[in-house]
């Protein structure tokens, strides 16, 4: 268990000079293209870790070069010429080139780096066979960038790689790594100085458990369902959904819907009859899931049934980012505030299905890559449209907003509809990305 810190300056600028050794003999290494040895002096922007555990953070040089440093080790460096870091699909023609590079000296490039960096090839499974996204083409035009990773065999359970490479195909360059194995873990830096704790560490709730939530009596139940629908219909119409308009009460399966307080706060789980589903907490709608959406949680799905899922892919992973960040913005939440404003944790791309593909991307930002959620996603790449989101409203508390009030007396009546009384409130892991 950690404690959140309150990074003070003097904090940060000593976990930056602590940590920039590393990135130095990081860069160093693989001879990245800038000035060696790489000091605080070329640093633009650091954004230091809060947690009590973690010494690091992301560092953003002048040049464009950004770093991540956890764990004892960089985990994660981009250019800012890495195809597979872009958010902005209007500069995508300023990738194209020619490829000089074939498949297997990528992958070579990217073997000798890991040596290079001190890995071994066996503990990150390399001396395997990797995955290779081959250089996407554009119309007559090629993006000379190959992705190269390789997975932990027989794991079904990670969508992570142990180590990504983005590869330039025209140079052999290094344009982006990521690092995910923990058996690349490190012994951390000591940093003389102390930030004091904000506030106490999270407490992890278990999933089987749930959060215990109060029932209350029908009348306060109805009353605080029509105070809340109308924030439904604007969810969809701000964040720019496909759902018809408004959403009425008589569309609820108050079967399986819950309504009650959770943690002193009025807590809905809605199912509408034809599949969608809200769930609402501290104010506002956190997760919306479409009649369409892949993955739901609490449901289980047969491999068979992706078979609904196939269609053409008519978007990047870049665009789908893209997509869920403008939709954010649209919510009425800051990027930064969100911290999507930093690249995907990871994003679930579109899997091949008999003669086609899964179109689901499934953007993820997590706090860490072992850590809790904060915004997930899944977006339809034929249509391009969010099909769900979720927003996790317990680790970034921020956000919270003020209920609607209800001017009805808040009662503990157990036995009427629609409340399902003495029931734990739903918990909501994130869908599972797609493997």
């Amino acid at each position: 268990m950690y404690e959140i810190l309150q990074v003070t300056a003097e904090y940060s600028n000593a976990v930056l000079v602590a940590i920039m050794p590393f990135v130095s003999d990081f860069a160093t290494r693989l001879d990245l293209p800038m000035v060696k040895p790489v000091t605080v002096a070329q640093v633009q922007e650091f954004k230091c870790s809060w947690r009590s555990d973690e010494i690091g953070g992301s560092v953003h040089l002048t040049n464009g070069w950004k770093f991540t440093f956890l764990d004892g080790r960089v985990c994660r460096c981009q250019s800012p010429q890495s195809y597979y870091s872009l958010q902005d699909p209007d500069k995508v023609p300023e990738f194209y080139g020619r490829i000089l590079v074939n498949e297997n000296q990528a992958v070579q490039a990217a073997r000798q780096a890991i040596k290079k960096l001190g890995y071994s090839e066996k503990t990150l499974f390399a001396d395997k066979s990797p995955v290779v996204v081959s250089p996407p083409h554009v119309g007559t035009n090629s993006i000379p960038r190959y992705r190269v990773k390789w997975m932990e065999p027989g794991n079904k359970e990670s969508n992570l790689p142990l180590v990504d490479f983005e590869i330039d195909a025209r140079n052999k360059q290094i344009q982006m790594f990521a690092l995910f194995s923990t058996n690349t873990f490190r012994p951390q830096p000591t940093v003389g100085v102390k930030a004091p704790v904000a506030q106490s560490p999270p407490q992890i709730r278990s999933a089987s458990r749930g959060r215990k939530m109060i029932p209350v009596g029908g009348s306060y139940s109805n009353a605080f369902l029509m105070a809340i629908l109308p924030q439904f219909s604007e969810y969809i119409t701000r964040g720019g959904f496909s759902f018809p308009l408004p959403v009425k009460a008589n569309q609820i399966d108050f079967s399986e819907s819950t309504l009650g307080i959770v943690e002193d706060d009025p807590y809905a789980f809605i199912n509408l009859k034809n599949g969608a589903r809200f769930v609402y907490s501290h104010g506002q709608v956190i997760a919306y899931y479409a009649t369409n959406a892949m993955q739901l949680p609490g449901r289980p799905d047969s491999w068979e049934a992706c078979a609904r899922f196939v269609g053409p892919i008519n978007m990047s992973s870049n665009d789908a980012v893209a997509l869920v960040r403008q939709t954010l913005k649209k919510l009425g939440y800051s990027e930064k505030m969100l911290r999507v404003d930093e690249p995907p944790t990871y994003v679930g791309e579109p899997a091949k299905w008999g003669n086609g593909y899964i179109a689901r991307y499934f953007p993820n930002w997590k706090e860490s890559w072992d850590g809790p959620f904060r915004v997930c996603a899944e977006v339809d790449a034929t249509t391009k449209v969010v099909t769900s989101l979720y927003v996790n409203d317990h680790v970034i508390t921020n956000i919270w907003r003020q209920p609607p009030k209800i001017n009805v007396p808040l009662t503990m009546e157990t036995n009427q509809p629609p409340t399902r009384a003495n029931q734990p409130a739903p918990t909501l892991p994130p869908p599972t990305p797609l493997k």
